[in-house]
């Protein structure tokens, strides 16, 4: 096992958290979180994401952990001071690929790297930057849900209310999960 003081010469772990909505993604980074001090944790999340709150990471269930909000993913590197062991972001399908290059530095670096995503857009689609993360991720894990019309395993998001002005940022009034044979893409035309 390594000492303290041989922990940052060691590269980080880098740890990708996928599935659908509501399988429990952010439960999964909250435990993980829990294991280390809380004063070596940096959290962040999307601006963008403000469905429970807009300055903390909130399940569904309604546990939170104070997070620092940004736009891009090039705010990442200014905001890590040398004490921090851990950064986590929820929500990764929000940024563009620069977090994988931004996650491999920051493991590099001796930081572990924890990250939640879905894994497939409303369209049944893959998102790119969870598809690379996922590639160089020392860890990854896929998470499911139950489906809410047959409660089988559901792998996808279901978009349940009209799409405006291009906004797919929502919660439980907007989506639940279903299994392949109950889930059909939104009727609207997916954002480019």
């Amino acid at each position: 096992m390594q000492g303290c003081t041989e922990r940052a010469s060691a590269p980080g772990v880098l740890t990708v958290i996928c599935g659908c909505m509501f399988s429990g993604k952010t439960t999964v980074l909250f435990r993980r979180l829990e294991q280390y001090p809380a004063s070596a944790i940096l959290a962040f999340k999307h601006v963008i994401d403000r469905r429970y709150s807009a300055d903390d990471i909130v399940s569904h269930g309604g546990k939170a952990w104070p997070a620092v909000a940004i736009a891009t993913v090039a705010e990442i590197p200014g905001r890590i001071r040398a004490d921090f062991r851990i950064v986590a972001l929820d929500e990764a399908h929000f940024f563009d690929g620069g977090l994988v290059r931004t996650a491999g530095d920051l493991t590099q670096r001796g930081i572990d790297v924890i990250l939640t995503s879905l894994d497939r857009d409303s369209w049944g689609r893959p998102f790119a930057v969870a598809e690379e993360l996922r590639a160089i991720a020392d860890e990854s894990l896929m998470l499911h849900a139950v489906c809410a019309r047959c409660g089988a395993k559901a792998d996808r998001t279901q978009r349940l209310t009209p799409i405006v002005d291009g906004n797919m940022v929502g919660g439980p009034e907007s989506y639940e999960p279903r299994c392949q044979a109950c889930w059909l893409p939104p009727p609207e035309r997916p954002p480019d």
